[in-house]
């Protein structure tokens, strides 16, 4: 074999295991967060859960704030929450299964609202998420005018949200299946209004303002 090659080869099987050993330990921070919370954390109860030494989670993660940083940005990936529905068919086929997953890991899901590290990383990824929503906005209404739109979009991230299933839960004792259920039937309630407010702008002649 060319030496290259196996360098070449060598090098990607190093990738590889670095990428395994660091998803080992993030996925033992989420383990240890659902048994533990977060205030009993601790670098020695990972690695036991990783089944790695203290001493190489301290290498991938120096510190607490660095091992929470990545985790936090790890984290919806775990709960399969890093894709956004297109439609709302799509939205309400993975809202039901999304917050009963909620509900088997409550710890968790509760770790990511309430933690300062976790707040700051879903505001980073913010972008992408509102994005998505704009979208799904435009396909199931059409053009709106700007500030409707804007309303609109907030209201159903909002209801699409770990924090909505949240406050189903705490406030009126819901289940993630009947959280799942009302958070549907209000994003449908608001998007048939705002497809009758447009169809009736239309009819009276005052068009919509199309985004910029």
């Amino acid at each position: 074999m060319n030496p290259i090659d196996d360098d070449t080869q060598s090098s990607g099987l190093r990738d590889r295991h670095k990428a395994r050993t660091r998803e080992s330990i993030l996925g033992a921070v989420a383990l240890c967060l659902e048994s533990n919370g977060l205030a009993n954390l601790s670098f020695a109860q990972i690695a036991r859960e990783a089944g790695v030494g203290e001493s190489t989670a301290f290498r991938y993660f120096p510190t607490r704030d660095a091992l929470l940083d990545a985790f936090w940005e790890w984290a919806p990936k775990a709960i399969h929450r890093d894709q956004y529905p297109r439609t709302y068919e799509e939205l309400s086929a993975r809202l039901g299964p999304d917050f009963v997953n909620f509900d088997r890991r409550e710890s968790l899901i509760r770790g990511m609202l309430a933690s300062p590290v976790g707040r700051d990383a879903r505001r980073k990824a913010n972008a992408p998420r509102q994005k998505a929503f704009r979208e799904l906005v435009d396909r199931e209404v059409g053009p709106m005018p700007e500030a409707e739109r804007k309303r609109l979009c907030a209201a159903i991230q909002l209801l699409y949200s770990a924090s909505a299933w949240a406050a189903f839960k705490d406030y009126w004792d819901m289940d993630g299946r009947e959280a799942a259920s009302a958070a549907t039937q209000a994003i449908g309630v608001l998007l048939d209004d705002a497809r009758r407010r447009m169809r009736q702008q239309k009819k009276t002649g005052s068009k919509p303002a199309r985004k910029t």
